[in-house]
């Protein structure tokens, strides 16, 4: 039975998810900057961290295993956008008039201010999110004083594409926004300037569809059936169990039931990207969450997430990440 709670004109606008962590039974922590909800114990090391740099946004993330599934119902006034980067868990948006959506990873967007919807959180596994709010009005505050593409009118967000916000370097720029989230120090102002160059990067492929258009092309060329996708998040929840030390391709192949060539392609057409670059990633999220404890350096890292020497650490961590493991260190002062 699905837990409900009836919300009429909620307040996602002035409080961001803390109508949310009310319904999940959450305490709340003030750090510095950020507001950790911390929900009851018996959901074990689960929580939600939120900044609000100013009216109208919110960053949120969210580590969360819920022990029923949770429907939260949405009935909010103010013009404006949810955009939340699913990494693991199920999570279905409920729209009017619309086919259940099931988020699978990557970026997904639910309009505000025109109906009322619903966000059903599952319990089948943990949750894993990071989420913006992000409202018209942020937004016309923020561009007021820039100068824009004179074409592109923001408000227009009917026409975004799914693959306009899911390219890598925005993938990438939700990771960011998440670690700066868990370490808790940041000024206000770098949420700020990261949900600017997000919509500097949503603007960029808009104008220039060549630049998102060639991805679709791409995935075409390598269509996945609805079978072989089920049995790539096998394989993933499979690779998933232990990231830094995977199975062997022959393993996986005997779960997915096809060759190797055919499971690399199948994976990458489902995911968006090879096995090895989703290993590397998920070791290098690892490695940045390790490289967050001062008393670990780079050689011990290096071997807790599989790497023979710091070497290899430092090329697959730069090449992920964009930085060294020690500018990462330097940007936020460990």
């Amino acid at each position: 039975m699905l837990e409900r709670k009836i919300a009429v004109g909620t307040n996602e606008y002035l409080t961001g998810s803390a109508e949310l962590a009310a319904q999940l039974g959450c305490t709340k922590i003030n750090q510095n900057n950020v507001v950790e909800y911390c929900l009851p114990p018996e959901h074990g090391d689960s929580w939600l961290m939120e900044a609000h740099p100013s009216a109208g946004l919110f960053v949120t993330n969210a580590y969360v295993t819920l022990l029923k599934p949770v429907v939260r119902e949405y009935d909010i006034r103010q013009n404006g956008r949810w955009l939340c980067s699913v990494t693991n868990g199920v999570i279905t948006i409920l729209e009017p008039g619309k086919k259940a959506r099931r988020l699978q990873p990557g970026i997904h967007l639910v309009q505000t201010g025109r109906q009322p919807f619903k966000i059903v959180f599952d319990a089948d596994a943990p949750i894993w999110f990071t989420s913006i709010w992000l409202f018209d009005e942020w937004i016309h505050v923020h561009l007021r004083d820039k100068s824009v593409e004179p074409s592109y009118n923001f408000a227009d967000y009917d026409g975004w594409q799914f693959a306009q916000y899911n390219t890598p370097d925005i993938l990438l720029l939700f990771e960011q926004l998440k670690y700066a989230l868990r370490i808790a120090s940041v000024p206000l102002m770098y949420y700020e300037n990261k949900i600017g160059e997000l919509l500097a990067l949503i603007i960029r492929n808009v104008r220039y569809e060549w630049f998102w258009k060639r991805q679709l092309q791409e995935e075409r060329r390598r269509y996945v059936t609805y079978q072989n996708k089920k049995y790539m998040f096998l394989v993933k929840e499979e690779l998933d169990k232990n990231i830094l030390n995977p199975p062997s391709i022959k393993q996986l192949t005997t779960i997915a039931g096809m060759g190797a060539t055919k499971l690399r392609q199948c994976f990458k057409g489902t995911f968006g990207i090879t096995m090895d670059e989703y290993v590397r990633q998920e070791k290098m999220k690892e490695a940045m969450r390790l490289l967050s404890n001062d008393d670990l350096n780079i050689k011990n890292i290096a071997a807790a997430v599989g790497y023979k020497n710091s070497s290899q650490l430092i090329a697959n961590f730069k090449k992920v990440h964009g930085f060294t493991p020690n500018e990462f260190r330097k940007l936020f002062g460990l």
